[in-house]
């Protein structure tokens, strides 16, 4: 299996990464180069998604699969999805909850509503760039696209600090203010 991995040294990316070399993959990640190294034996692409021409070191290669976790502006989404449409049989896009309408009801699938969004936009909130980076994906390869929308994602590397820091206030003791209603099957 031939995997490209745009990005490839931050949480998710470096996950992804971590698995296909373990799994004896053929293993190249596409970033600017700035944050982390990629195991011994990945290949390295160097290139900016958001600038002009950013996406040229793309150009003439051929892989199985392309994992993308972009979180910004959609059109970056829409921009390697382009650049791609002929290299890879099938893109893979980690979303996010997040992008479904609210009030999200108890035993919603993924036909629920979703925000609204633009697959084309420079930027925006969390929830509306996860949905238009799902618009893009799915508009330049269609079914070929598997959007995967993630719940809260944690585990080794995770850097946003969610679950380190609410366990080291429950470990403190004490009263624990935490989100309501508390009928919520979560609480």
């Amino acid at each position: 299996m031939r995997l490209l991995m745009l990005g490839g040294t931050g949480f998710v990316g470096g996950a992804v990464v971590a698995e296909a070399v373990r799994r004896d993959w053929q293993v190249t990640v596409f970033n600017r180069g700035v944050h982390g190294q990629v195991p011994d034996g990945v290949h390295r692409l160097r290139g900016d998604r958001t600038v002009p021409d950013g996406l040229a070191a793309l150009t003439g290669g051929e892989w199985d699969l392309v994992v993308d976790t972009w979180d910004g502006a959609p059109r970056a989404v829409r921009d390697a999805a382009l650049a791609l449409v002929d290299a890879v049989p099938h893109y893979v896009y980690v979303s996010s909850g997040s992008v479904y309408a609210p009030p999200v009801t108890l035993g919603s699938g993924e036909e629920s509503p979703t925000v609204a969004a633009d697959p084309d936009a420079d930027d925006g909130d969390y929830p509306a760039n996860k949905a238009g980076g799902e618009l893009a994906a799915t508009r330049v390869f269609g079914d070929r696209a598997l959007l995967a929308r993630a719940g809260l994602i944690l585990g080794p590397g995770e850097d946003i600090g969610r679950l380190p820091w609410w366990l080291h206030r429950i470990a403190r003791g004490g009263d624990v203010l935490a989100p309501g209603p508390r009928d919520l099957p979560i609480q």
